[in-house]
């Protein structure tokens, strides 16, 4: 790179610096941060993807202490308030900013089916819900909804949403798998979202981050439900590496309630990709990129597509 070009390097680098520590000081003091909502609400998905990707880690070093509020987001026409607490501002913010700007083909794919006559879900199942931001997306809508998590950490988080929200959850603290009995649950202790409790993940995780371990309750979702009398249920399974044991857990469920499923599943590990693409195959699912709508039919995986995927959620739907 020629002189030119380092001193071009060097502007650029300097003004998103800027950019980044301005918005940093305007998103900590409440008087301030009620413009920038205004200005986040006008966002559309891409963009609020983009102000998460740049700003979700704002307070991570939390060298500013931000001042207690709300912040809001609208979802599906829904006004949801995140709240902000000084005394743990930097996980606040980064989970306010995240609940409609991370993933946000999975937020697309919720908005379409909630917005749908035909496949509008009379039960949301949230398995591995963590701090519970996808729960409270269909509660706010009125829809009935059972929140799985078994990281004890992350239940008064979503308690405090719900009540500053005015929706009543169904929380359980429950790991689910393909068996019965107890397990130990580790995550990174500065993040929960990695938590899972397929040992071969945690292995990993332990290579480059220091763990906190928990035992946990062990049940199949099959177990839980004897029988679900909603004919229109969507489950969504984010359990870090564990959702081929949740889905083999749920096998009578799927055969008797065919819910649509909303998953995850890493890129790297094409073993467990093998394996799921089979599970569904078996149980006459097609699968599909996200975002998905119930009206546009679009195009199933085959076997190859899925494999070679970069994506990490997909959505599994019954074969009508």
């Amino acid at each position: 790179m020629n002189i030119i070009g380092r001193v071009t390097e060097k502007i650029k680098n300097g003004a998103q610096l800027l950019i980044r520590n301005s918005v940093r000081v305007i998103a900590a003091f409440s008087w301030s941060r009620w413009a920038l909502n205004c200005l986040y609400l006008e966002l559309s998905p891409s963009r609020r993807a983009l102000f998460h990707s740049k700003y979700s880690d704002l307070f991570k070093k939390n060298y500013i202490k931000g001042r207690d509020g709300n912040w809001q987001v609208v979802f599906a026409k829904k006004s949801i308030l995140m709240p902000l607490t000084s005394a743990h501002f930097w996980l606040d913010w980064e989970r306010a900013v995240s609940i409609v700007g991370h993933d946000v083909e999975v937020q697309q794919t919720y908005e379409a089916i909630i917005g749908s006559s035909s496949k509008r879900p009379t039960l949301f199942i949230d398995i591995g819900a963590n701090y519970g931001t996808h729960s409270l997306l269909f509660l706010v809508h009125g829809i009935k909804t059972i929140t799985f998590e078994p990281n004890s950490l992350c239940h008064d988080y979503f308690m405090q949403i719900c009540k500053l929200n005015h929706v009543t959850p169904t929380l359980e603290n429950l790991a689910l798998g393909a068996s019965q009995g107890v397990v130990e649950l580790a995550y990174p202790k500065r993040d929960t979202s990695l938590g899972s409790i397929n040992t071969n993940i945690i292995k990993i995780l332990s290579q480059s981050q220091e763990l906190a371990i928990e035992k946990v309750t062990l049940k199949t979702l099959d177990n839980y439900f004897p029988k679900i009398e909603h004919n229109r249920t969507l489950i969504k399974i984010d359990t870090e590496g564990n959702e081929l044991a949740v889905l083999e857990g749920a096998t009578k469920t799927i055969q008797e309630v065919q819910p649509v499923i909303i998953f995850e599943c890493w890129t790297w590990n094409s073993n467990e990709r093998t394996k799921i693409f089979d599970f569904f195959g078996s149980k006459n699912y097609s699968l599909y990129h996200l975002p998905w709508t119930p009206e546009y039919k679009a195009e199933s995986l085959t076997f190859d597509h899925f494999l070679a995927s970069s994506s990490t959620n997909f959505i599994a739907v019954p074969i009508s």
